[in-house]
């Protein structure tokens, strides 16, 4: 319904306001990112934490939890929209009781999701969702100014690597840089009415004295979270 209504602002407006149907905002693009108190996302992390003194001297440590991310809350803010409580927890595996881990909160406007993560905000996705679209990731808060997101696969289906399949997810680029120095390659999934089902972190720093070139690791973490689980 809200759909039919928007085209037809738009025919009306169409001369006055330039407004096409490419610049509609529509309930399938917040699909992507469904907000309402009650859901729940459950997954399974891997995180390798690596720091070697000399090349290949084996140094890391791995770590194999779940993470659970529930929206508890929400309230009115100030532009007219809701602002939701997204309370993290973790455990170990299934046996175990969850441990809280923070609290953060996120909101959808017309042309953003804004999701703020331990007192840093963030813009994750834009609207309308289009292939090959960019944005500016920082653009409220004080960490590089000119990082870019990049939104890819529109539309596309992926499936995890447990086997779970979904029909139409987006994939938003964050970094994919690789030199002689280092590797920064960060990226999310969201499929449409669940969110967030895939993300994915490689930040490595090499060697630049000993065994330069030869892309050996000297610190930096893989991070691996894998969609498990989720509801209402």
């Amino acid at each position: 319904m809200r759909g039919v209504v928007l085209k037809a602002f738009c025919l009306v407006f169409i001369v006055a306001a330039g407004c096409t149907n490419s610049d509609i905002v529509s309930i399938a693009d917040q699909s992507y990112f469904p907000l309402h108190v009650g859901n729940y996302q459950i997954y399974d992390v891997n995180e390798t934490d690596i720091l070697q003194l000399t090349c290949g001297d084996g140094g890391q440590t791995v770590k194999n939890y779940q993470l659970k991310v529930l929206i508890f809350d929400s309230v009115k803010n100030s532009a007219g929209g809701y602002t939701y409580d997204a309370h993290r927890y973790t455990r170990t595996d299934s046996t175990q009781a969850w441990a809280d881990l923070d609290t953060w909160t996120m909101r959808v406007t017309s042309s953003q999701v804004i999701v703020n993560e331990s007192n840093v905000i963030y813009v994750n996705l834009i609207f309308p969702l289009r292939n090959n679209e960019k944005w500016r990731v920082n653009q409220y808060n004080d960490l590089k100014a000119d990082s870019l997101d990049s939104l890819a696969s529109l539309g596309q289906p992926y499936t995890l690597t447990n086997g779970k399949q979904f029909k139409t997810t987006l994939t938003v680029v964050q970094s994919n840089e690789q030199n002689l120095v280092y590797e920064d390659k960060r990226f999310e999934v969201y499929a449409s009415t669940v969110g967030l089902i895939y993300k994915e972190i490689t930040q490595l720093n090499y060697f630049t004295d000993q065994c330069f070139g030869q892309q050996k690791i000297m610190n930096g973490i893989i991070y691996k979270q894998t969609l498990k689980s989720y509801g209402r």
